[in-house]
C-alpha cells in the first residue's frame, strides 16, 4: 500500500520529524519549527541549478520548502551517481555545518524550489536553543541512513529490471502523486538518472522500461514515469 506523506512533508524529512517529536515536547517543537522557517534568508533555485557543490568548503544549510532536489556524487573516474532524492521539508548540507569538512555531494534542483539559506552559526544556535530540534535532526539523519542501507541492498542485486522495479516502488511509496492515469513518480528522472540510481547503463534501463510498459505496469516519457500497477512491479521484482 502506498502511504501518503503526512502534513505535506514526506516521512523522514526534518519538518516531518519536528511534527513527530511534538508529542513529547510540543512547545519546543512548535517554537523550533517556527524559528527554523524564519531563520536565514529566502532563496530560490531554478531546475538544474546547483544548490550545493561537492568539494566546496562553505558551511551553510538549506531547508527545502517545496519541490525536489537530486543528490549526486562523482567517483575518481568522473562517473556520476544519483544517490538520493530530497523533498520538501528536508535539510541539506547539515553535515558540513557539523564537521566543517568539504561537501560530500552535489545537490541540484530537480525543479524550481524555494529554500531558507541558514548560516552555520544560526543553524547551530537553533539546535542549541530548542531541545526538540536536536531530536528531530537525529531522527531525520537516522531515516536517511536506513534508506541508504535499504537502497544499497535492493538496488544493487539482481537483473536490471528487478532493480528498476524496486527503485520505482521506493520513490512511488515516498513521493508518488495520484493522477487520473495512475501514480506519477516524482521527481521526474531521465533514463540516464535511473541508471545512475540503480547502477545500470542507460540502454539497459531503456530495455527494462520497455518490458515494464509491455507488461502494462508503467508508462513513460521524457522525465516522466507513471505507475499503473504496483502489484505488477512487485511481482516482477520478486520473480528476479
Amino acid at each position: 500500500m502506498i502511504r501518503p506523506a503526512p502534513a505535506g512533508c514526506p516521512r523522514g524529512t526534518l519538518l516531518s520529524e519536528l511534527n513527530g517529536v511534538a508529542g513529547t515536547d510540543p512547545v519546543s517543537a512548535v517554537h523550533a519549527r517556527s524559528a527554523l522557517l524564519q531563520a536565514g534568508t529566502a532563496r530560490s533555485y531554478e531546475a538544474g541549478e546547483i544548490m550545493l557543490l561537492e568539494g566546496a568548503t562553505d558551511t551553510f544549510v538549506l531547508v527545502l520548502l517545496n519541490g525536489f532536489a537530486k543528490v549526486t556524487t562523482t567517483d575518481d573516474q568522473d562517473v556520476t551517481f544519483l544517490v538520493d532524492i530530497r523533498a520538501a521539508g528536508d535539510v541539506l548540507g547539515e553535515t558540513a555545518a557539523f564537521d566543517n569538512e568539504p561537501r560530500s555531494a552535489t545537490v541540484t534542483a530537480a525543479e524550481r524550489v524555494s529554500v531558507r539559506r541558514i548560516s552555520q552559526d544560526e543553524w547551530l544556535g537553533w539546535l542549541a536553543r530548542y531541545p526538540a530540534a536536536g531530536l528531530a535532526v537525529s531522527r531525520s539523519m537516522a531515516h536517511r541512513s536506513r534508506t541508504a542501507v535499504r537502497r544499497r541492498t535492493q538496488f544493487t542485486r539482481g537483473p536490471v529490471i528487478a532493480r528498476l522495479c524496486r527503485a520505482v516502488l521506493d520513490l512511488t511509496e515516498q513521493y508518488g502523486a495520484r493522477t487520473p492515469e495512475g501514480l506519477s513518480v516524482r521527481p521526474g528522472l531521465t533514463h540516464a538518472e535511473w541508471g545512475e540510481f540503480i547502477g545500470a547503463r542507460e540502454r539497459r534501463v531503456q530495455h527494462a522500461l520497455q518490458e515494464l510498459r509491455t507488461a502494462r505496469a508503467v508508462s513513460y516519457g521524457r522525465c516522466r514515469l507513471t505507475v499503473h500497477s504496483v502489484p505488477a512491479l512487485r511481482t516482477i521484482a520478486a520473480a528476479h
